[in-house]
């Protein structure tokens, strides 16, 4: 049986591991930021969201790492889209540039990795890297039909089966746009949820040995990889060192390219009504501006603004991809959620969610963040007037 190893290689905070084991045009580089987890940034398990699509048990999460046990690992890239921040990307495929090379064509034919397919075709790693959001993006481009070759091989395929994942993908672009209007998923010219019931029904598929089938991915894989393969990041960006989570730069935020690019074209999709995919986040009375929710957002959705004359939290919903971590880490429990309206919510500018300008106190003369508009003294001459008027009404009882 041949396995598909990967080797590990550190550069900073950035784990880069290299896939081996098949013929070197299906070597990939799985590079994963850890540092934007939810886990970790909130120190607690609220997440497992990558290594539960993940059908071989490569990923172990926790609140201090995410581990990659190489040996299970098979580079088909289910772990990137289903990441809520962007933990994962891979160095053969970026979602910006596979919209790219769809030039907005009516139909489009999109091979796997073993699958083959003319030149002018396009080629991926495996089409477990697909989601909603990046063909919906393709869609408000005008791709309207996706002609999905490979998937009668996926049962036996060394990436895992990515049926299942097409179909709830299928089902996500229905329920956002209609049975009628959205983007139709097509195999061997019949519409997909009409194949799998062929599929599922037939007993009498060809069957291969498994040195055959390997033998012929690898040759696939060979004469396809050219057609495909973009760096994901800067080898040599050592930019962020490997450091003790209480060191870590809480302030470092990535958008998330899948998201990203939806909200790129979110005013050109015919969405059903309440089904835009965004939420917005409002900011009560309750908050102390301690910022935390702030500096702990992986994407950058929310904001940490500080200067000498105050400190706020701002916020982009373009970039939110409702991880739900702002939430978490909030100790006053100040943040709300709110669904996006329309796709004029999502694209509009930068706001301001709250703002607090420093006061000076009235007794110690110390700068302070008020919490209520009528506040004058710091929190520390609140706590000290409020003691002593408790001793003062107990001395005259």
């Amino acid at each position: 049986m041949t396995e598909h190893y990967l080797s590990t290689e550190s550069t900073g905070s950035m784990k880069k591991h290299y896939g081996g084991g098949l013929p070197l045009a299906d070597v990939t580089a799985l590079l994963i930021d850890e540092e934007l987890c939810l886990n970790l940034r909130g120190r607690s398990l609220s997440c497992q969201a990558c290594a539960k699509q993940c059908t071989f048990g490569a990923l172990e999460l926790s609140a201090d790492a995410v581990a990659l046990h190489a040996e299970n690992c098979r580079a088909c890239g289910a772990c990137l889209s289903a990441c809520p921040t962007g933990v994962f990307r891979l160095s053969n495929f970026s979602p910006a540039d596979f919209l790219q090379a769809l030039k907005g064509e009516k139909e489009t034919h999109l091979h796997c990795s073993i699958s083959g397919g003319k030149d002018e075709d396009l080629h991926l790693p495996c089409l477990q890297l697909l989601d909603a959001r990046l063909l919906a993006a393709a869609f408000a481009e005008g791709t309207e039909i996706f002609h999905l070759t490979g998937l009668g091989h996926c049962e036996r395929c060394h990436k895992g089966n990515a049926i299942n994942h097409m179909l709830a993908t299928q089902n996500r672009l229905q329920q956002w746009f209609g049975a009628e209007s959205a983007p139709r998923m097509v195999v061997a010219a019949i519409p997909l949820t009409e194949w799998l019931k062929d599929h599922h029904r037939d007993e009498k598929q060809t069957r291969i040995s498994r040195r055959q089938f390997f033998y012929q991915a690898g040759m696939r894989a060979a004469a396809s990889a050219s057609h495909y393969s973009t760096p994901a990041v800067n080898d040599d960006d050592t930019s962020l060192a490997p450091q003790a989570f209480h060191q870590t730069n809480s302030r470092h935020q990535r958008a998330v390219e899948y998201q990203s690019l939806l909200a790129a074209c979110v005013s050109e999709l015919p969405w059903r009504e309440n089904e835009i995919p965004w939420h917005g986040r409002s900011i009560n009375d309750k908050c102390n501006a301690c910022l935390a929710c702030a500096q702990r957002c992986p994407s950058g959705a929310l904001y940490a603004e500080q200067s000498d004359a105050g400190r706020g939290i701002s916020f982009e919903m373009s970039l939110c991809t409702d991880c739900s971590l702002c939430a978490q880490v909030c100790p006053m429990g100040a943040i709300e959620r709110k669904r996006a309206k329309d796709a004029a919510d999502v694209m509009a500018t930068r706001s301001m969610l709250m703002y607090r300008h420093y006061r000076t106190c009235q007794h110690c003369a110390r700068g302070f963040l008020p919490q209520t508009g009528d506040e004058r003294l710091c929190p520390t001459c609140k706590n000290e007037q409020a003691l002593e008027n408790e001793w003062l009404a107990q001395c005259t009882q």
